[in-house]
């Protein structure tokens, strides 16, 4: 009697659980899905395949100018002045490389695997959109205030494994700030990235401000965009590896 006792209330506890599981999945896709619309909607998303985007970095005192060039699920490359020295990172589908003259790499040298794995995130334009179809896993972590501004924290992670952990705003269901968790060269670097200025770019949201914190960088960086281009066409081959 008392073992039919116990193996009830088991019973009753997987339930519960199984009912508060699936409770969470469905905040989390009520979640998703507002964010998607805030962000442009389903329409726009799905037919987003490319962007450009110039900007200007603000480090120690120094404006530095930067484009980054992106093709959805494809390439990216980012370049990058620093007075009058070019530095370029691109991802060529599932490689990546750099040429770096600061860091005494004049030539293209490819990056490490795992650099590349923390960097596959950048080629997808459309975020949140269609999350399980790519194969990503959310989780609602919980809820909490960013700088006076109700959250909903929201954990994906990629077919990579980069987790990232999203701040929704629940006004706006805006993304507020992402923390990303990544193994670069042995190490785990959390790079926290927090967003504000969002404006419309041909039905598009997009931030135009972000100041983005990782201990791998001497301090905060503030990221000032200038213009965002919506499905320019784009020349694929400036993300292969230059073979000289």
């Amino acid at each position: 009697m008392a073992n039919l006792k116990i193996f009830r209330a088991f019973a009753a506890a997987l339930l519960m659980l199984v009912v508060i599981s699936s409770a969470s999945a469905q905040n989390v896709d009520e979640i998703i899905n507002k964010h998607v619309e805030a962000m442009g909607g389903a329409d726009k998303l799905s037919n987003l395949k490319s962007m450009k985007i110039e900007a200007a970095m603000q480090v120690m005192g120094m404006e530095i100018p930067t484009t980054t060039t992106i093709v959805q699920q494809r390439g990216f490359r980012s370049e990058t002045d620093i007075q009058g020295t070019k530095v370029i990172q691109a991802l060529d589908g599932t490689t990546g490389w750099s040429v770096n003259p600061m860091m005494g790499q004049s030539a293209p040298t490819p990056l490490p695997d795992e650099m590349v794995k923390a960097m596959s995130g950048q080629v997808d334009l459309t975020g949140l959109y269609d999350y399980k179809a790519k194969g990503y896993k959310a989780e609602l972590l919980g809820q909490e205030t960013l700088e006076g501004t109700p959250v909903y924290l929201v954990k994906v992670t990629n077919t990579n494994g980069v987790a990232v952990t999203n701040y929704i705003s629940k006004d706006t269901y805006y993304i507020l700030r992402t923390l990303v968790k990544a193994n670069v060269n042995g190490q785990d670097v959390e790079t926290k990235m927090t967003q504000s200025n969002f404006k419309k770019v041909d039905g598009i949201t997009y931030p135009f401000s972000a100041q983005i914190e990782s201990p791998a960088m001497p301090g905060a960086i503030t990221m000032v965009v200038k213009s965002v281009q919506v499905n320019p066409q784009i020349d694929e081959s400036i993300f292969a590896m230059p073979k000289n």
